[in-house]
């Protein structure tokens, strides 16, 4: 759980489920104590407060006071748990992503546009084969992250997985050594002739199993 009340007049809130939402320009929540900034984040099992700059511990009655202040907020219409976790997911991906092109520099590729002119087919480029292979994680992990979005735009929030559970589907970014020629799995799709993923930093579970039931 967390309750913030900022400078600007914006209540933060997040509940028991991680669900996150913002109230904009807004009076603050009236508890047992005065305050005009208040940021409530409770860590490890300590119960700390953040009072106008100044670090105190709670006592139990203003803990229940806040944390049954932050059970009894609604969010609003739009704010769901299912949205939250694909703009989180999509923010992993990207930073993964990120990761794997800031190794462009060891391949010799100066930037992206570099990158994918010397990957195209037909390419003599002697950089091709790296940059083949880079583009091929890129897609894979923008495939597997548009398979867990599917899973997650379909099921209520009920039955939702915690977050870290559709984070451990994603591929971990791997290091440049992968994209090397004497380490690359070439052979990834021959054994796996069905499945959509590649053989490297957690990409050989099979995540094709709902493609070959249909």
């Amino acid at each position: 759980m967390l309750l913030v009340y900022d400078s600007d007049n914006v209540l933060h809130i997040t509940n028991e489920k991680g669900l996150r939402w913002n109230y904009e320009k807004t009076q603050k929540p009236q508890f047992g104590f005065e305050y005009d900034l208040l940021f409530y984040n409770p860590f490890d099992n300590d119960k700390h407060l953040i009072l106008n700059d100044e670090e105190i511990e709670l006592k139990e009655e203003a803990i229940q006071e806040i944390e049954e202040y932050i059970r009894l907020c609604d969010p609003p219409a739009e704010v769901t748990l299912q949205a939250q976790f694909i703009e989180d997911l999509q923010d992993e991906v990207q930073g993964r992503i990120n990761r794997v092109f800031e190794m462009m520099d060891s391949a010799g590729f100066t930037n992206t546009a570099e990158l994918v002119i010397a990957s195209r087919e037909m390419s003599n480029d002697p950089r091709r084969q790296i940059g083949r292979r880079i583009l091929d994680w890129v897609d894979f992990i923008n495939g597997v992250n548009y398979r867990i979005r599917e899973e997650i735009q379909a099921t209520i929030e009920i039955d939702l997985k915690s977050f870290d559970d559709y984070l451990d589907q994603l591929p971990s970014t791997p290091s440049f050594e992968s994209f090397r020629e004497s380490t690359w799995a070439d052979d990834r799709f021959d054994d796996r002739k069905n499945s959509d993923t590649l053989d490297i930093n957690g990409g050989q579970d099979d995540l094709s199993e709902d493609k070959r039931a249909v």
